[in-house]
């Protein structure tokens, strides 16, 4: 019996549980690393560190202040201040009016991106609509990014829209909570803005390992379907996941090859903030993403939606989750938390 009909014949969600693989199964079977975004692909000619959010969030967030105030030196010590003071929007004005009177430059370089990632009042409503783009939803959009020319496979090949778009949220979790959110499939199927007929990791799929071009790696497949409006029906997806580490900090790559799609393919990189004092106050998410369905007429406000979806509900889990386990954290950095892909039991 295949793991769908088990999932029919109990009624319960199951486990996909991972196994050890070599660098030649994960490219065979699960993940071809040609298909990782290479930087020249998204990275913009001038103005990087202001354009790209990859580029500039790291910079900022090892960034250091003059201020009139200890709490004013950096990006981690003014989201410490605005949880001491109880962490609301109302804290959030106060904090910012106070930083741009007592350190200008430090609100000049940070104030926008904290001002939207650290009000999620809409983020946290039962009836909250990632359709709508609202500035307290806890999540900040950097510009649309082009999609360079490549004289190499497989973007070479790659037709359709010529953009990327780019996100950054700030969630209060370790790494484990959201990778375990990422690939808590049984309750993605819930998520609000969803509307999924299949959403089911592959048995067999999860695949842990360490390779020489890579070094330690996790991956699997997701088969995904989703409902389109009227007069689309819906599209399939072959969604390819990896998790690797850059230089110490965590990534994860995907990508489908998909028919339905003229290409898809994104990167998340996971950040720890900490305050000046070393103290870690959770993990800065920045995506980049990039799209186009073939025959649907999908533009970037679209692709932003489908990103408000993702990125916001993985926040509002993870935050859930990390809560649930007592707020202490586990992995920071520097390491691929173990998870399992849980496979819906019954898909709405």
């Amino acid at each position: 019996m295949n793991i769908a009909l088990l999932v029919l014949a109990l009624g319960t969600n199951v486990e996909v549980k991972s196994r050890v693989a070599t660098g030649q199964e994960l490219r065979t079977e699960v993940f071809e690393p040609a298909w990782r975004l290479p930087d020249a692909l998204w990275m913009p000619a001038k103005d990087a560190d202001r354009l790209a959010l990859p580029v500039s969030v790291p910079a900022l967030l090892a960034e250091r202040f003059e201020g009139s105030e200890p709490w004013m030196r950096s990006v981690g010590d003014i989201i410490a201040e605005h949880r001491r003071r109880g962490g609301d929007h109302r804290t959030l004005e106060l904090v910012l009016r106070e930083l741009a009177t007592g350190a200008p430059a430090a609100h000049a370089r940070a104030g926008k991106l904290l001002s939207e990632v650290l009000d999620a009042r809409e983020l946290a409503n039962p009836g909250w609509n990632p359709d709508l783009d609202q500035h307290d939803d806890g999540m900040h959009f950097g510009p649309i990014l082009a999609r360079n020319k490549s004289s190499d496979e497989p973007w070479r090949s790659q037709s359709g829209a010529r953009t990327f778009h780019q996100a950054v949220t700030f969630v209060h979790a370790d790494l484990d909570a959201i990778l375990g959110t990422i690939h808590d499939y049984a309750s993605s199927v819930r998520d609000p803005g969803t509307s999924y007929e299949r959403l089911e990791p592959l048995a067999g799929s999860l695949l842990v390992g360490k390779s020489d071009a890579l070094g330690d790696f996790a991956a699997l497949r997701v088969r995904v379907r989703s409902d389109l409006p009227f007069p689309f029906t819906h599209y399939d997806c072959d969604l390819r996941v990896l998790h690797v580490l850059e230089r110490g900090t965590l990534v994860t790559d995907i990508y489908s090859p998909s028919r339905d799609f003229y290409w898809f393919a994104g990167k998340d990189w996971y950040l720890p903030v900490r305050a000046s004092d070393g103290t870690w106050l959770g993990t800065m998410i920045v995506r980049l993403s990039g799209f186009d369905l073939s025959g649907v007429p999908d533009g970037d406000d679209d692709r932003k939606s489908g990103t408000r979806t993702a990125l916001g509900s993985v926040r509002r889990r993870a935050e859930a989750s990390f809560a649930a386990a007592g707020s202490i954290p586990r992995t920071i950095e520097g390491a691929i938390p173990a998870f399992v892909a849980t496979v819906p039991a019954k898909v709405r």
